[in-house]
């Protein structure tokens, strides 16, 4: 990767504010109510947290290519490290309000696909490339996007104390990914290839600012106790621990030593604001259930001329298993 310490290349200021003014003017309250709108249930403490960083990611947008308020004047852009069991909605969260809600360019990527250069899998700053192709092949567009990163757990180094339930975490791409992560969250712009239209691989090699650049990461940290000193509860002041899904509560301060011990880079964990998820409980489970996933079943099978019923002994069995598999 370039250094991507170097003065980025001029964005179309016109071309984006064009952008910017489609997107209406929203509270993080009126942000968080239409997601509710649009059947996200739960995680009211972490939609809110998160409802408020896109507030302020628009609003810092508006202040550069609209206002032409001076960069260096604004706080640095900021990033979130979603953390709470799997199945509990975070990624679904991050997409549905960048991407669906509110328009912005958003890349949704596996992190777990990524190594160093120079190691086999994919170089970490094709990131870039796939959030230059979510926002069309507009690369001023791009810069001002998100990527989500899931599965950002499994970057744990194995060089360093943490490990996964069940075994060691995975390296080579994990402290090495970590270092070339840190580069594009802390740098001015990086350059990235492009797909070559018609032939495999990557073609030419454009460059993206990335003073506008925000990153959400999403991870379970399953086994973070083991990352924790034994006198001490994890990460947040501890919840009961079930299983070896994280567990937090939003009473309880944040003690980001608990995700470096875990195996993150302090510098990472240093530009990045944790927002804790809780395990959905049976109530919003249901909820889920009825409102969002059952009536898309019941439409299919209605296009086939079949009428769906399905029994709340059924909706139970559902629901227990779900609440099993949020680990």
């Amino acid at each position: 990767m370039k250094d991507s310490s170097k003065q980025g290349p001029t964005i179309d200021r016109l071309k984006v504010a064009t952008r910017l003014i489609e997107i209406p003017i929203e509270t993080p309250r009126e942000m968080e109510e239409r997601l509710v709108r649009l059947g996200y249930r739960g995680q009211k403490q972490a939609r809110q947290a998160v409802c408020v960083f896109a507030y302020r990611h628009l609003q810092r947008l508006r202040r550069v290519f609209l206002q032409e308020i001076a960069r260096e004047s604004l706080p640095p852009r900021e990033h979130l490290l979603l953390a709470g069991p799997s199945g509990c909605g975070k990624t679904y969260l991050a997409e549905s309000l960048f991407r669906n809600m509110l328009g912005l360019p958003c890349a949704v990527v596996d992190i777990t696909q990524f190594s160093e250069v120079g190691y086999h899998g994919e170089d970490v700053v094709t990131l870039l490339s796939r959030l230059y192709e979510a926002a069309g092949d507009d690369l001023d567009w791009a810069s001002t996007g998100l990527i989500i990163l899931d599965e950002f757990d499994k970057l744990a180094s194995r060089s360093l104390p943490g490990r996964f339930a069940g075994g060691p975490s995975k390296d080579v791409s994990g402290a090495g990914v970590q270092r070339e992560l840190l580069t594009l969250l802390s740098g001015r712009a990086a350059e990235f290839p492009v797909r070559a239209p018609g032939r495999p691989g990557w073609g030419p090699r454009l460059t993206m600012p990335l003073d506008n650049l925000a990153f959400v990461a999403c991870g379970a940290f399953s086994g973070l106790s083991c990352a924790a000193p034994t006198d001490k509860p994890i990460g947040f002041h501890a919840n009961k621990i079930e299983g070896s899904a994280f567990r937090a509560s939003y009473s309880d301060q944040v003690d980001t030593q608990a995700f470096v011990r875990f195996g993150l880079m302090p510098e990472l964990m240093g530009r990045m604001r944790v927002v804790p998820f809780e395990p959905l409980p049976a109530d919003v489970m249901r909820s889920i259930l009825e409102d969002n996933a059952l009536p898309r079943y019941v439409a299919e099978f209605s296009c086939e001329g079949i009428g769906l019923v399905v029994e709340n002994c059924v909706k139970d069995a559902i629901i227990r298993r779900a609440l099993k598999d949020q680990v």
